[in-house]
């Protein structure tokens, strides 16, 4: 094992306005920054935090299963941790939620001997709360992903 490391965190949803001083100044000192954003401005800014910051999202294709993209988003975050790199990937909203690749590469450095570790983000269920004004604690919450719904026709358990 060499001394790569990786962190993951998320910027929020609103540009710049969500995210972390913890994960910015990760952002800041990364050998590396991979990022997977919905917002060019949001990608600049962080491209503008380190310059080594190159995006994912061009391995996303239409006509490639979406676990062929994540597996290989994994395995680029993980080459540059095998490299000695500390390296940190950027993800919007939260990096640890509907973000397969994130867990998929924290878990395999994990199993390498490298520290890996997924700092919280704002996430949109997050907003939705606020947006909303709904407390989760006062009835509970009862949250999936909409590609389930899509794939499987699965009917919510709403009792």
């Amino acid at each position: 094992m060499g001394t790569g490391s990786l962190v993951c965190v998320g910027t929020g949803l609103k540009l710049v306005a969500q995210i972390t001083l913890e994960a910015k100044a990760h952002i800041e000192q990364a050998d590396q920054v991979f990022y997977v954003l919905n917002d060019g401005v949001m990608a600049e800014w962080v491209r503008g935090l380190n310059q080594t910051a190159v995006s994912l999202s061009h391995l996303y294709h239409p006509d490639k299963v979406r676990l062929q993209t994540y597996q290989e988003m994994s395995d680029l975050i993980l080459a540059a941790v095998r490299q000695g790199k500390a390296v940190c990937v950027v993800m919007y909203g939260h990096p640890g939620v509907f973000a397969m690749p994130v867990h998929k590469a924290v878990a395999q450095a994990r199993r390498e001997g490298y520290p890996a570790t997924i700092l919280p983000g704002v996430s949109a269920e997050d907003c939705l709360f606020a947006d909303l004004g709904i407390d989760p604690g006062q009835y509970g919450c009862y949250s999936v992903e909409a590609t389930d719904f899509l794939i499987r026709r699965r009917q919510p358990d709403i009792t």
